[in-house]
């Protein structure tokens, strides 16, 4: 009977086997991203339109609806990225020869710092972080600013 190349003495993982698992981890991080980039494009014809609208109707409550929309988007994003910067943190961890062989399991990085003593960059999953980081924060705080605008001025900005 002959070992597989786990069952090599002292558990090393083979060089293909650690690549194949980078791949994976790779290929998660990019659905992320791609679904991060999905939200926001969708997130700007809906808040055109609610915002259109309550402005040619003189309707400031209805901005509150375009409003309820960035947030909810701006959640689904923030989830998107949380998990991207775990599997961030996974794929470092797999580079490093800590992570056991095909697992795809990211919470472990969850609510922590995660940076390792070699390497500088961190990539803090915690939702506040998470939440005011510049790619969130930076696109979502604007569009929720403008419909607080168009809901304070209840519309009378094409008066």
């Amino acid at each position: 009977m002959t070992r597989s190349q786990n069952e090599s003495p002292g558990n090393e993982v083979s060089a293909e086997d650690r690549r194949k698992h980078l791949d994976f981890v790779q290929a998660a991080i990019a659905r992320m991203a791609s679904a991060s980039s999905t939200a926001k494009t969708w997130l700007l014809p809906v808040v055109a339109a609610t915002y259109g609208y309550s402005l040619a109707q003189r309707s400031g409550p209805v901005a509150l609806l375009g409003v309820s929309a960035v947030v909810l988007f701006a959640f689904l994003d923030a989830s998107y990225l949380r998990q991207e910067r775990a599997f961030r943190a996974l794929y470092r961890s797999v580079v490093a020869g800590r992570a056991t062989p095909y697992n795809m399991d990211n919470s472990v990085f969850y609510g922590k710092q995660n940076g390792d003593e070699d390497d500088q960059r961190e990539e803090n999953c915690q939702w506040y972080n998470v939440i005011w980081s510049w790619s969130l924060a930076g696109f979502y705080l604007p569009f929720t600013a403008v419909g607080v605008l168009i809901f304070v001025l209840g519309g009378s900005l094409t008066r």
